[in-house]
């Protein structure tokens, strides 16, 4: 059974104050309605003065966050100590290409579903079947014993590999030149 209601005007019953709230809404409304109209209000009073200033502005821009990610410095030597090395010529003349992520990483995902894992590879342009069957036959090579079952999306660009393939992806991305 569901709790009383409690009164806010005793010695009025619940109906009473109901109707009463009732009309107070509807009265409101048609009040409201007739003073807010723009006859009655002056825009000039709604608005204040402000100057701007440009010469503090570059100080907000150090706190804006940018929106273009600048380019890799060039270095001497390549893995950098942090294992990024950029593209290579050679992988533009294959006839697939793996572009990288925005951030200039290689695009390999693990995706975790429960119990069952698999590896995706996104951003992969021109022919998708010839750079799953290349990654077949490295994969079996690393793992002769175990059958590699792959998925390709030609449409999304993508290719899913049934299982926990992250690094062996990425090196044979970078041998590729990718």
């Amino acid at each position: 059974m569901a709790a009383p209601m409690k009164k806010f005007v005793p010695g009025l019953s619940f109906i009473r104050q109901r109707v009463i709230l009732q009309n107070l809404r509807k009265i409101g409304a048609s009040v409201q309605g007739r003073h807010c109209s723009s006859d009655t209000v002056n825009n000039a009073d709604l608005h204040t003065e402000y100057e701007e200033s440009t010469e503090e502005y570059k100080y907000v821009e150090k706190l804006l966050h940018k929106k273009l990610i600048p380019e890799p410095p060039q270095h001497a030597v390549y893995p950098t100590p942090s294992g990024w090395f950029p593209q290579t010529e050679e992988a533009k003349k294959l006839p697939y290409f793996v572009h990288r992520t925005k951030n200039h990483n290689m695009p390999v995902y693990l995706l975790k579903k429960g119990p069952m894992e698999r590896t995706q590879i996104v951003k992969v342009d021109g022919e998708i079947k010839l750079f799953c069957e290349d990654l077949k036959s490295f994969l079996s090579e690393r793992y002769p014993s175990r059958i590699h079952y792959t998925q390709t999306n030609e449409i999304n660009n993508k290719v899913l590999v049934r299982g926990d393939f992250v690094e062996d992806v990425v090196e044979f991305l970078k041998q590729k030149g990718f």
